[in-house]
């Protein structure tokens, strides 16, 4: 009998725990202002760079509204994350200014009206 208990709490933890686990998976999906974001070359660099970023699983860049659309996985990355990665790409990101050595190397056509 106490074998019996026994393997029915081992299944119970497994199940648990296999639970928990999904449940951390659950993507979250967010938008983030990128205001020099200009034309379609942005747009493809954004997320051609941000593909590559560990967690993230889907990337649309709306340059025209100047919003960029993000679907990661909580548990490999965290919001702050991808806004470094849009500003490591040349891009502000909400709060956080683009990587000045990447907006450097960006196309004219890319960088903001002031500084063309």
């Amino acid at each position: 009998m106490k074998k019996i208990a026994l393997l029915i709490m081992m299944i119970g933890g497994f199940a648990w725990s296999a639970n928990a686990q999904l449940q951390q998976k659950k993507p979250v999906t967010v938008k983030i202002a990128t205001p020099t974001v200009q034309c379609e070359q942005c747009k493809k660099r954004i997320e051609d760079y941000m593909k590559g970023e560990e967690g993230i699983s889907k990337v649309t860049v709306d340059y025209k509204r100047k919003i960029t659309t993000i679907t990661y996985l909580p548990n490999r990355t965290n919001l702050d994350n991808v806004k470094t990665g849009i500003a490591n790409a040349g891009y502000d990101a909400d709060d956080i200014k683009a990587n000045e050595d990447s907006y450097k190397a960006l196309p004219t056509c890319c960088k903001k009206p002031a500084d063309q």
